[in-house]
């Protein structure tokens, strides 16, 4: 072999070898790219049961819609006489309230619900407008309830899927006006 054949295959073996380190380097770049952008891409989470489906992950914060749908139910399980409290919703110390005041309507012979018309944010918590719905037999009576609800947020469960908790549900005694006794 003559010395500028070997030089010759020398150059186009280190010139073959450049094109591919650097065909290498951008597609091992690219890769590197696609696979940062879907680790920051949310994960795909599947429901398996009887219809295998696709679910939407759910963010921690909450919505106002969210927390006036939690308020309502969870207030219909403090407080009415047909509802059986789901565990996860209410405190123990709420739920033991809600046992000592139906023991009592039941020895009555009573029977409450509440109906909830409007939920506001308060800086501690949450005032609700609600109506309490009290039945003797055939007789019924609305009173007002006005009602001061504090929430504590928690994880969210298949019981629980608000992530909300009720701490204190407390009726709030309204001062009435000197214009109002009139």
């Amino acid at each position: 072999m003559k010395y500028t054949e070997a030089w010759a295959s020398i150059v186009s073996q280190n010139l073959n070898l450049k094109i591919t380190t650097i065909i290498l380097g951008l597609l091992s770049l690219v890769l590197g790219m696609i696979t940062l952008k879907l680790s920051f891409k949310d994960s795909i989470i599947i429901d398996r049961g009887c219809y295998s489906k696709i679910v939407t992950p759910v963010k921690d914060e909450h919505s106002k819609n969210e927390i006036e749908t939690f308020i309502k139910e969870a207030l219909s399980q403090r407080f009415d006489s047909l509802v059986q409290p789901v565990d996860g919703l209410l405190s123990p110390d709420e739920l033991q309230l809600r046992s000592i005041e139906q023991k009592e309507f039941s020895s009555r012979g009573m029977k409450q619900h509440i109906v909830v018309n409007k939920v506001t944010k308060d800086s501690d918590g949450f005032k609700v407008d609600a109506d309490r719905i009290i039945s003797v037999g055939e007789v019924r009576s609305a009173f007002k309830f006005p009602l001061f609800v504090k929430l504590e947020s928690k994880s969210r469960s298949y019981s629980n899927p608000y992530g909300l908790l009720v701490i204190t549900a407390k009726q709030v005694e309204e001062i009435s006006s000197p214009k109002d006794k009139r």
